[in-house]
Formats: structure tokens, C-alpha cells, sequence
């Protein structure tokens, strides 16, 4: 299906949806709920799932009154994926595991169907092994999660790998960009440290130029409309795994919630900023942070017009504080967060953490933009990356961190 044809069924798709339009946490909780829902795939890249969530959030900041920058507010761009449309099975030992619960299938896995020998390899018998791999010949090698960066793991020549886990797995797709001569999967070690024999099924659909889209849009500052805070969420997530759907009710509907909320809050002539304020609702961030870098390097403003850039992804929860990255780059923007937090006695705790290249600000991060990445931290809601994160999700500190942000842009 190409860009047109999503784009006119969405349309279609869109025109009967109707917000209530409450303010913030009923708004926000609404927007995660169809984000999340069955409506949109996982917003990955099976039944083109992260292009109907594109239009959809583009017709929210239309509903909401941001403008795009621009003819659009849709700016595609190209990647290459792997997907899995079908169901994937797994039997260890002639019993059927559990897709999304006892494994996960390797983002980067070739297409396979088949019956296996499984050896179970220890990691103190890695480099041993590699003095025989003709043994591995046609077979599946088990061993534990340690392994999965190690570059000798793959000079064993096995058909597949099995990485095993002690307690919880979980699925990504940052490896997805390519297909490997190869299958593997994650798993529980308990369900795989006995295995004989494996039972493999796997149909993988490649897109060596999917076309995906990032979402852009803006208010225009009152007082300083060419100098822009920039706001940013990736609203992709994993899709599906065969018939297995990842929600990402909390990674990241929560944060593109957020995009949303500000817009409509900000929209109002009596909240109109001093600043510009630029949306930025990015794609791609679950395969590589690729949606962020392309933005980076193809910016629909001058970088040097972004007076600061805030990322936001997983925010819906907050008991034991917020989590920031780039925060002791960030010196100033630290300090500031800090004194307001101080002053509002909005959060019990701010953990401010070094740079470090996981969520969207890093491309911007890299080109001198002064970025940091938000997360809310809580134990109220843990889901991650599983099949689990399909919400309600609590919002236990949205109202705190709307306030925090909101004192951020008119005091920096």
C-alpha cells in the first residue's frame, strides 16, 4: 500500500473520531487510549500501523490549532525494516512457547521453517567452540543474553540462536534495518536450558525503502517567533510480532500525548508564547533513532533558531520523580529544572544523568543543540517493550510535568 492510499483511508479513518477535548490528563489519557489501540498495529510497520498514527497525530495538532511549518505537517522520509506479518512459532522439546511471553523473535531474523538441534552452549566454552564450528553446522545455538554483542557469538555459523534471559525478555527492533543470514530469538533461560530439538517457523517481510513520516508542527511566539523551544516524542513503537500487538501505551503514546496536550493548551490566544514553540512527533525511533537523525540533518529550521530542545518519552508515570538525560551537560537547564522543582515542590526527586545517545535528542545533542531527554520514573506502571504496555497508564505527574515545562519555557 503507498503513502496516498494510507493517507486517504486514514482520512476517511479520522472523520468519524470525536475528542471530548478536556483538559490535560483526560486529554492525554484519550490520545494513549486510541495510540494504543488495535486501530493502529503497535504504530510499527505491519498494515502500515506508524503511518496511520502519523495522520491521526497530524489531525490532532490541526483539531488543536498548531500549524504546520510548511505546505504539511507530514514530512516523509525513507528507511529499510524488517517486519514479521505472520504468526511466528517456536516448539522447544515438541512443546509450543508462547509468542510475546516466553520469546521474542530477533528484529533481524531471515525467514525459516523447520526442525532443529539445539545445543546449549555455556559462555566459558565460546571461544573452545569456535575451534569446532562445523559442529554448529545446520543447528541452533543456545547461550546466555551476555553473548548477544559479542562478534565471535556469530562466527559459530549456526542456522539460528536462541539468547536466553533469567527473568524477563523483552522486544526491540533496533536491529531490525537488515536482515542477518541467520534467525534468533530471545527467551526465558528456564524454558530453554533443557532443550534437544527446536521447532521453527518464522516469515519475514523486508522493506529495503519503507516510507515513514515524521510530524511537525508549531505556535507561533508573540514576542520572539523566529527563536523556537522545541518539543519532541517519538510516536512509534514495535508493531506487531505476527499476530502478537506491542501497545506502547507508555513508550512512547505517553510522550506524543504530551505534544498534543501542549499544543491545544498553548493554542489559546491567552497562552500564546513568547517564544515560538515546535512540535516535533518523531518516527523511526524504535529502529535506530532514525526519525530524530534525519530531522537532524535535514532541519526544517536552522538549528541555530532552537533555543532549547526538551525530548519526551515514557512520561506517564512520576511516583519516584524524573529522569534527565544530558542534564550535566546542560549545566544551566539543569540548574533551572532544579530551582523550579525546589520552588513548585513538584517532584520528590530529579535524577540528573550525563549525555548518553538513547532517545531522540542525541542527533540534535550531537549538532550542538542544547537537549535534554525527560522521563518520569515510578513503580506504578512498569511495562516495557512487551505486549504488556497497552495501559491505562496512571499519568501519576502529568499535571506536574506540564507545569514544569511550562515554567521552563518562560523562565530560560
Amino acid at each position: 500500500m503507498n503513502f496516498k492510499s494510507v493517507f486517504v483511508l486514514v482520512f476517511i479513518f479520522l472523520n468519524g473520531i470525536s475528542f471530548s477535548y478536556s483538559q490535560n490528563k483526560e486529554y492525554a489519557a484519550e490520545i494513549i487510549s486510541k495510540l494504543s489501540s488495535k486501530d493502529f498495529f503497535g504504530r510499527g510497520y505491519v498494515n502500515n500501523g506508524d503511518l496511520k498514527a502519523a495522520m491521526f497525530i497530524a489531525d490532532q495538532f490541526e483539531r488543536n490549532g498548531a500549524t504546520p511549518i510548511g505546505k504539511s505537517y507530514l514530512l516523509p522520509f525513507d528507511i529499510s525494516i524488517n517486519s514479521f506479518p505472520k504468526p511466528i512459532t517456536l516448539e522447544v522439546n515438541n512443546t509450543k512457547l508462547v509468542p510475546g511471553k516466553d520469546f521474542f523473535v530477533g528484529g533481524g531474523s531471515t525467514a525459516t521453517e523447520g526442525d532443529f538441534e539445539v545445543i546449549y552452549l555455556d559462555t566459558t566454552d565460546l571461544k573452545t567452540a569456535l575451534k569446532d564450528k562445523k559442529r554448529f553446522d545446520g543447528k541452533i545455538v543456545a547461550l546466555d543474553a551476555i553473548n548477544l554483542k559479542k562478534e565471535e557469538t556469530f562466527l559459530l555459523n549456526a542456522s539460528g540462536y536462541i539468547f536466553t534471559f533469567k527473568e524477563k525478555i523483552y522486544w526491540r527492533m533496533s536491529d531490525a534495518n537488515e536482515v542477518k543470514p541467520f534467525f534468533y530469538f530471545y527467551a526465558l533461560d528456564s524454558l530453554i536450558k533443557n532443550a534437544k530439538t527446536a521447532t521453527i517457523d518464522i516469515a519475514n517481510e523486508f522493506y529495503p525503502t519503507y516510507k515513514t513520516s515524521n510530524v511537525v508542527a508549531k505556535i507561533n511566539g508573540k514576542k520572539y517567533p523566529d527563536s523556537a523551544f522545541v518539543f519532541t516524542a517519538h510516536y512509534d513503537h514495535l508493531g506487531m510480532m505476527g499476530n502478537v500487538m506491542f501497545p506502547g501505551a507508555n513508550d512512547n503514546a505517553s510522550g506524543t500525548a504530551m505534544l498534543l496536550d501542549m499544543a491545544k493548551h498553548y493554542s489559546k490566544p491567552e497562552n500564546q508564547p513568547d517564544y515560538t514553540i515546535i512540535f516535533m512527533a518523531f518516527a523511526a525511533e524504535e529502529c535506530g533513532i532514525l526519525g530524530a537523525r534525519h530531522m537532524s540533518e535535514n532541519p526544517i529550521i536552522p538549528l541555530s533558531q532552537i533555543k532549547f530542545l526538551i525530548n519526551l518519552d515514557m512520561v506517564g508515570t512520576g511516583s519516584e520523580g524524573i529522569g534527565m538525560v544530558n542534564a550535566k551537560v546542560e549545566t544551566r537547564a539543569n540548574n533551572l529544572i532544579l530551582k523550579i522543582n525546589k520552588e513548585q515542590k513538584l517532584f520528590d526527586n530529579i535524577h540528573s544523568r550525563g549525555a548518553r545517545c538513547n532517545s531522540d535528542h542525541c542527533p540534535f545533542a550531537e549538532k550542538s543543540v542544547p537537549s535534554i531527554f525527560i522521563y518520569t520514573r515510578g513503580k506504578e506502571y512498569t511495562h516495557y517493550h512487551t505486549p504488556e504496555d497497552k495501559g491505562p497508564v496512571p499519568l501519576t505527574k502529568w499535571d506536574e510535568l506540564f507545569s514544569l515545562l511550562d515554567i521552563f519555557i518562560k523562565t530560560y
